[in-house]
């Protein structure tokens, strides 16, 4: 059965995870029924200040835009059929307003609503270290049913590239989504 999901850009440090990410669903979309991606304004600050060009005219061909601030989006209701939600990279200020339930945006309500229908919720954190109040507002969603996820490389897999860990990390965010795309460098896959 196909999907319905959201994925979320904040504006952490990291960018290109996000960016990746959408570039790995729009090759996969025959998985997805509905792909909406909201990008937070800080994230586009963030990529001015790191040198990196959000390309909206290709998330405007592969998937539908929302708005920040479009609370009347269908995906802002519980109503309807949303599979889940990533946030790719994740702030620590919208992990904090999503851990304490304040809907500050439409990606906090979306992650929201994700967490009140039991819905997959996938974080992506992007901070380095965590403060004692990250951990205990990523512990606090984790018990909530929220998926953390930090952005920690692989090299099991031997990557060439930034490309090649932002690839398999991406592969690895499908799988928690429930998509598995088949991929020779999982870990001892041929034994």
């Amino acid at each position: 059965m196909k999907k319905r999901i959201v994925v979320a850009v904040t504006g952490a440090s990291g960018l290109k995870l996000g960016d990746y990410f959408l570039r790995k669903l729009a090759e996969s979309k025959d998985y997805f029924d509905k792909i909406f991606v909201i990008v937070s304004k800080n994230a586009e600050y963030v990529a001015q200040s790191e040198g990196f060009n959000l390309d909206f005219d290709f998330y405007g061909k592969n998937f539908t835009l929302l708005s920040q601030n479009d609370f009347a989006a269908p995906v802002a209701s519980g109503s309807y059929p949303l599979d889940g939600m990533v946030i790719i990279p994740c702030s620590m200020s919208s992990l904090a307003s999503i851990a304490t339930g304040v809907g500050v945006n439409l990606i906090h309500r979306v992650a929201d609503v994700c967490l009140k229908e039991r819905r997959k919720l996938i974080l992506v954190p992007r901070e380095t270290p965590f403060s004692p109040i990250h951990l205990e507002n990523m512990h606090k969603l984790s018990l909530a049913g929220a998926v953390i996820a930090p952005f920690v490389p692989s090299f099991y897999n031997k990557p060439e590239s930034i490309e090649d860990m932002l690839d398999f990390f991406s592969m690895r965010i499908l799988d928690l989504l429930g998509i598995s795309l088949k991929d020779n460098r999982r870990w001892r896959v041929n034994e």
